[in-house]
């Protein structure tokens, strides 16, 4: 498994031929790298006198970007598994009308799938987003600078999913579904941009 690996043996293969894992898992990575930073600010909000009268929404804080890292790593996988699906499917047989047939739904079909993926990735780490700018907002001043790095790993999980969709929707047919992921994306780049200004314009040294 992808988590189960350690970053020499995770870049390695990320490195070489093999298809996947590729920047899908890297953008999930990156939403655990995130995760992981605000968990670290959080634990470090935690107990302390100066911080207090924040300290339990510090708590309910650093709780969901646990699970989130947790499902980051999920997501890692996800991301891999599907797309050697799509691999799969490109390799199916078309010599006669039914196998190009056959192999065309499934092009579409893992194809979709590991479009949603990504969106699930830009979407969580949006969300982590979110968090990361309560922690800027009440958490210990003392690590603003991991608490910037975590805003900035988490906007680049959220782009790094939507550039995944963006590359697959060429390939969709399904005119409604495409039209409806572009304007998801679409939103979510913007909020994302926005949401980054405003973190760091609030980290001051």
């Amino acid at each position: 498994m992808l988590s189960e690996m350690t970053i020499r043996e995770f870049l390695e293969k990320l490195s070489s031929k093999d298809p996947a894992p590729g920047g899908g898992s890297v953008a999930a990575l990156a939403g655990a790298l995130a995760s992981s930073l605000g968990n670290m600010v959080s634990n470090l909000t935690i107990g302390k006198k100066k911080y207090k009268d924040v300290e339990e929404e510090i708590k309910k804080v650093n709780e969901t970007l646990e699970k989130y890292r947790d499902t980051f790593l999920e997501e890692m996988e996800e991301d891999a598994r599907a797309f050697s699906e799509v691999i799969d499917s490109l390799k199916l047989p078309r010599n006669t009308d039914e196998e190009k047939k056959i192999r065309e739904e499934k092009i579409q079909e893992s194809t979709k799938k590991a479009t949603l993926i990504p969106l699930k990735i830009a979407k969580n780490a949006l969300e982590v987003m979110e968090l990361i700018e309560i922690l800027v907002k009440i958490g210990n001043k003392q690590v603003l600078s991991d608490a910037a790095i975590a805003a900035i790993m988490a906007k680049s999980a959220i782009l790094g999913g939507i550039y995944n969709i963006k590359i697959n929707l060429p390939s969709i047919k399904d005119e409604e579904f495409v039209s409806d992921l572009e304007k998801q994306i679409r939103n979510m780049e913007i909020e994302a941009c926005i949401l980054e200004i405003k973190i760091l314009e609030q980290i001051k040294f």
